[in-house]
């Protein structure tokens, strides 16, 4: 194990003794298990000041000001349902200054204020705009009236305007209860589609990158992954049935 960094009040204060009887600093190193160096950090301070209190470290300075923080404060107790994205523009418009949400979410803990996350309708309208509506509703309306949609509790699959396109489709959609057993072999898809992108190197380093060697690997799946996994669906049902719907090796 290596010689560990750090000494907690205590300890200081049993390396100061023992240096004070007369026992040298590496020996008061290999007794508390550190490096030398932190044995030397602290008596040097300790002959010339008499302490051995750690010293205070300053940390990174905050990046707002107590008049920019009381803004964050004022703003966030005016819309309290505003999540720190809302914030964070607000006050962007009123100081054309930019920072972080993790920065806004810092200041509203300070206040002892509870932040709101965005409600997903964002990635609810790319799911309804980008796969619903060009992909999976034209593929269920071919299939007829006795086809089931099929996803799953994902926040964006059940925001408003996902609900309210499928039922205005006339889409028949599977009904998922809370806590309820994901059967669906897509996600060993993604599982394997995932491994197949992590085995690439270098690996992408850029978005765009990424998505064209997403589109690569998946047309290069073998089709013996999908029928295996779609036969499996029978054992997969009898497995969770049989565990009362807990854990399956799948």
């Amino acid at each position: 194990m290596p010689p560990r960094r750090k000494l907690n009040e205590f300890e200081r204060g049993r390396a100061v003794a023992w240096f004070q009887d007369g026992v040298p600093k590496r020996e008061v190193a290999r007794r508390l298990h550190v490096s030398i160096s932190v044995i030397v950090r602290l008596i040097q301070p300790f002959t010339a000041t008499g302490r051995v209190q750690e010293r205070r470290r300053p940390g990174r300075p905050k990046k707002t000001t107590p008049r920019e923080d009381r803004l964050i404060e004022r703003l966030a107790l005016q819309t309290k349902t505003a999540s720190s994205s809302i914030i964070r523009r607000q006050r962007r418009v009123a100081t054309n200054i930019n920072i972080s949400q993790q920065t806004i979410r810092n200041r509203l803990h300070g206040f002892n204020l509870r932040f709101r996350r965005p409600a997903g309708n964002l990635t609810g309208l790319r799911y309804r705009d980008e796969i619903l509506r060009p992909l999976a509703v034209p593929t269920l309306q071919q299939m007829g009236p006795q086809a089931v949609h099929q996803d799953d509790n994902a926040r964006p699959h059940r925001v408003r305007v996902v609900n309210d396109f499928l039922q205005q489709s006339g889409v028949n959609r599977m009904e998922w209860p809370a806590c309820s057993p994901d059967l669906n072999p897509i996600e060993n898809l993604w599982d394997e589609l995932d491994r197949k992108v992590r085995s690439n190197l270098p690996p992408p380093r850029v978005v765009q990158h990424l998505y064209q060697m997403l589109q690569a690997e998946w047309q290069a799946l073998p089709q013996r992954i999908f029928t295996t996994l779609v036969n499996s669906m029978r054992t997969r049902c009898v497995e969770c049935q049989n565990s009362q719907g807990g854990y399956t090796h799948y």
